[in-house]
C-alpha cells in the first residue's frame, strides 16, 4: 500500500505576478493550457509535467475533495491599492510524487507574499501533520504535537 499526502496551501501572490509565472500556475491548477516553457520544477527528472495542482474530484485518500481556486483579493487591497491573488489548494499527493510537488510548492512560495502560517502537509502513513511556515527566506514544515504533549528531548539532553 502507498503512501499518500494531504497537502493545503492558502497563500497570497502579488497582484503584479508576472504573467509567465501567473500562465503556469494556471496550468498547475488545471484553468490554463500547459505553457511552454515550466519554471516550477525540473519535470523531466520525474517523468514529464503534469497538472500538480489541479482539482475538483474527490481525493483518493482523505476525507473530503482535492480542490484548487485562484481569484483576485478584491475586498484585500495592499497599499498601493493593488488586488493580490489569493490562492487555495487542497490535494491528495502519492508519495512517489510528493518531491516534485514541493519543489512545486517552493517555486509557488517564492511568489507568494504571505509569512507565517501557509498550509500543512498530513502524512496518511504515520498520521503526522506538518505545518507550512512561509519566512522571507523560503519555507518550512514543523512538526505539530498534541496540545499540552511536551517537546521531548534527546537522552543526550536529560539531566
Amino acid at each position: 500500500m502507498s503512501d499518500y499526502y494531504d497537502l493545503f496551501l492558502a497563500v497570497d501572490l502579488p497582484p503584479d505576478l508576472p504573467e509567465p509565472a501567473l500562465l503556469e500556475l494556471r496550468w498547475l491548477l488545471g484553468q490554463e493550457e500547459r505553457p511552454t516553457e515550466l519554471k516550477s520544477a525540473d519535470w523531466e527528472s520525474w517523468g514529464g509535467p503534469w497538472q500538480a495542482f489541479a482539482g475538483g474530484s474527490a481525493s483518493h485518500s482523505f476525507g473530503g475533495a482535492d480542490v484548487s481556486l485562484l481569484v483576485r483579493a478584491v475586498d484585500r487591497p495592499d497599499p498601493d491599492g493593488g488586488e493580490p491573488w489569493a490562492l487555495t489548494v487542497r490535494t491528495c499527493v502519492h508519495e512517489d510524487d510528493f518531491g516534485v510537488t514541493m519543489d512545486v510548492v517552493e517555486w509557488l512560495l517564492r511568489h507568494a507574499t504571505t509569512q507565517g502560517w501557509a498550509g500543512f502537509v498530513r502524512d496518511s502513513a504515520l498520521d503526522r501533520v506538518q505545518h507550512l511556515v512561509c519566512h522571507e527566506g523560503g519555507f518550512d514544515l514543523v512538526d505539530v504535537r498534541p496540545a499540552g504533549e511536551r517537546p521531548r528531548r534527546p537522552p543526550s539532553a536529560r539531566p
